[in-house]
């Protein structure tokens, strides 16, 4: 266990600054300091600090997830395969040439050819 004596005046400040931080957002550090000293404090901060750290590392996996999703689904998707790619853009490329619009051959011919094996 580290000593309050063995660390360095850059350590000492910056654990003063968190101090003074969670001070803010909790005054009860005062009184913790001043019955308990400063390893009372420093076990207040680290259990004042687990429920906002456990929030990040769920909104991390519900990310990660999420991207594991997308990289699946693009991989069995229709577009990752040569042969109904090809087919799909050219059948894209005949309606933009037939109405003139990206925007009508991509809004038709685009969700088919990306979510194919989703949807079915």
């Amino acid at each position: 266990m580290i000593k309050w004596e063995d660390l360095s005046w850059q350590q000492k400040a910056a654990f003063w600054v968190a101090i003074g931080i969670v001070g803010w957002f909790s005054p009860e550090i005062a009184l913790l300091f001043h019955f308990g000293g400063i390893e009372v404090v420093f076990a207040f901060i680290a259990f004042y600090f687990i429920p906002i750290l456990r929030q990040i590392q769920a909104h991390y996996y519900k990310f990660r997830r999420a991207l594991t999703l997308a990289i699946v689904t693009y991989q069995s998707s229709a577009s990752a395969k040569p042969r109904v790619y090809f087919t799909q853009a050219v059948f894209c490329s005949a309606a933009f040439a037939l109405t003139g619009s990206v925007a009508l051959a991509a809004v038709f011919f685009m969700p088919g050819m990306l979510m194919s094996n989703v949807l079915t």
